[in-house]
């Protein structure tokens, strides 16, 4: 089977090199096309001025100085590849990728566009232990062998996002999205006062620097039935079928209908 791979932790990281060097000794024929450098939480981003630069750096292996969708997007398009992969899978993400976390995850939307661009794809993540171990062998023959399984799901309009503890307990449960509160994310750097110089300006008053905090604990907002955030903690595999569309509230929409004018 033809894979390529991509995520958005960059070409160099743990969890794509060893995902790609458990499919290929499956016999699977690897194509990598990643990030030239780190670009966790691009979302669906895409590089509208400038240049995108792919750089090949061994046979069949690529870096790209654009987004984890620009990597999909330009590779695909000016058939870097030769045939089109059978399969996009994008990771092993470097920290989960679960609940409100997809919406700001590039690794998610780096399938999310091989999807849009006619190509089956799958998401995959992984956390780390106390110790700052991944569990990144076990994700990738979770994947070698469960791989023609999730084939048969996805489609341009499905994908599958997989997420795996850091001690797995060997089994899978299909898992909704949560609502996550990440409470301590933003943390104040420090505060300055500002002089300004020219009246005209808008520029005055006290300026707040602020920051995200690596790590921060986020805790569920509300008690969701099987929700991936509950499935991971409670040592599961956790594996959810994603729109590649965001969904229509068919209730709202009835009564906009009522809008009238078309």
């Amino acid at each position: 089977m033809k894979i390529l791979l991509t995520n958005d932790d960059g070409y160099k990281s743990e969890g794509l090199n060893t995902l790609a060097d458990v499919l290929a000794a499956a016999g699977h024929e690897i194509w990598i096309c990643a990030p030239t450098l780190e670009r966790s939480a691009s979302s669906h981003a895409m590089t509208l001025r400038g240049d995108i630069t792919i750089t090949e750096y061994e046979p069949n292996r690529y870096h790209c100085s654009g987004t984890p969708a620009d990597c999909i997007l330009y590779a695909s398009r000016v058939g870097l590849f030769g045939e089109k992969p059978d399969v996009v899978i994008s990771g092993i993400n470097h920290g989960y990728n679960i609940s409100t976390d997809v919406l700001y995850s590039g690794t998610v939307a780096a399938a999310r566009e091989a999807a849009i661009n006619g190509m089956k794809a799958i998401a995959i993540s992984a956390s780390k232990d106390e110790n700052g171990k991944f569990a990144f062998t076990e994700s990738s023959v979770f994947v070698r062998d469960n791989l023609s399984f999730f084939m048969n799901l996805v489609d341009e309009s499905t994908i599958i996002s997989i997420n795996v503890p850091p001690r797995p307990n060997g089994k899978v449960r299909p898992s909704n999205l949560a609502y996550l509160d990440y409470h301590d994310a933003v943390a104040t750097k420090k505060s300055e006062e500002v002089r300004v110089v020219d009246p005209s300006s808008v520029h005055f008053g006290t300026s707040v620097i602020l920051k995200l905090k690596g790590g921060a604990g986020p805790t569920q907002r509300c008690s969701t039935q099987e929700s991936d955030f509950q499935t991971v903690k409670d040592g599961y595999i956790s594996v959810t079928a994603l729109d590649v569309l965001p969904s229509i509230n068919s209730a709202v929409q009835t009564k906009l209908a009522s809008l009238g004018g078309g």
